[in-house]
């Protein structure tokens, strides 16, 4: 198996939930013992995967494997999570933040983060969101991409990041992938260094 290149043979979305070179590896092993199983590609049976991954990577379900923790995290319903991603899927229901790589997507959570700032954020890959200091709370389930915290500790696909009020950081984007970031704030966030 060391030879063989795991991206090449795992779809993206199976890599995002993988981290551990153990994980890939046991992915990789089953992606082999599965391929074993069906005959000689087809042109076809190429096209066909690639449609499914495409649409699979577009859809509102391309996050279907972190929805449990999206439904707690927004206190929605799976039908009213979907409704969101279709919205979020149009690029006018989005807003500029506060530093031009930054965009904002604002929704509407259910009663236990009612009067919360809920939604999604959106950085570009290899930015730097400098230090700021959060006046409340900030719970942050990352879904797509990865961060570094001032600390060098890395946060990727599936994970809470949890800061108090009072808190300061910074975040350094990782370089391979847009950011996207689902969040609940009380309180404000105050740039204090430089962009």
């Amino acid at each position: 198996m060391a030879d063989i290149k795991l991206p090449a043979l795992l779809p993206e979305f199976a890599l995002e939930h993988a981290k551990s070179p153990a994980e890939q590896a046991e992915l990789a092993q089953l992606l082999t013992r599965l391929s074993a199983l069906v005959p000689e590609e087809t042109e076809g049976l190429a096209r066909g995967r690639a449609r499914l991954l495409a649409t699979v990577a577009q859809s509102s379900e391309r996050y279907a494997p972190l929805f449990g923790k999206l439904m707690a995290f927004f206190d929605l319903s799976a039908e009213a999570l979907r409704a969101v991603f279709e919205r979020a899927a149009n690029t006018e229901e989005w807003q500029p933040g506060p530093l031009p790589w930054v965009s904002l997507f604002h929704l509407q959570g259910g009663p236990l983060v009612a009067g919360l700032d809920t939604g999604f954020v959106r950085l570009a890959k290899g930015s730097v969101f400098p230090r700021h200091r959060h006046s409340g709370t900030e719970r942050v389930l990352l879904l797509d991409g990865g961060y570094y915290d001032h600390d060098q500790r890395y946060y990727g696909p599936g994970d809470f990041h949890d800061m108090s009020a009072g808190s300061e950081h910074s975040l350094l984007m990782a370089p391979d992938k847009d950011v996207l970031l689902a969040i609940v704030l009380s309180g404000e966030i105050e740039v204090i260094g430089a962009p």
